[in-house]
């Protein structure tokens, strides 16, 4: 796989998406130049060596578990990159969704949050509540 074009596709598809997720940090507080400054900084860090490794390390987590039909409520990336982290190491809310995206899952954003909801089986957090049990 070539995790550099593969991110560059998934940038491509979602023009908010940074490291951090979808966004910039709490958008009211600065001016739009800010904004998008902040945005471009993210798209540039989520490209950078340390986050391939990331994204490649996050498709192979979500590459185990099924497309449901709908988006799945039962948590967001940002919970479920936790789940995975007991696997596979620290993510970034955003490398995590751009992995998600990269495999094929529908991704949802979650109103204006970073955050999203996938097309992801119940089974994906549950290896996690096992582990933790």
């Amino acid at each position: 796989m070539d995790a550099a074009g593969d991110m560059e596709r998934v940038l491509e598809q979602e023009s908010q998406l940074g490291d951090f997720g979808f966004g910039v940090f709490d958008p009211r507080s600065r001016t739009l130049e800010q904004r998008e400054a902040g945005l471009r900084k993210q798209r540039e860090v989520i490209c950078e060596p340390r986050s391939l490794i990331e994204f490649m390390a996050a498709r192979s987590w979500l590459s185990q578990f099924d497309r449901i039909k709908a988006v799945n409520r039962c948590g967001s990336s940002y919970g479920l990159k936790h789940v995975a982290g007991r696997d596979i190491g620290y993510v970034t809310n955003g490398v995590f969704i751009a992995a998600a995206i990269a495999e094929g899952f529908i991704v949802r954003r979650i109103d204006d949050s970073p955050n999203a909801w996938f097309n992801i089986s119940t089974k994906a957090w549950h290896k996690g509540w096992k582990r933790s049990a």
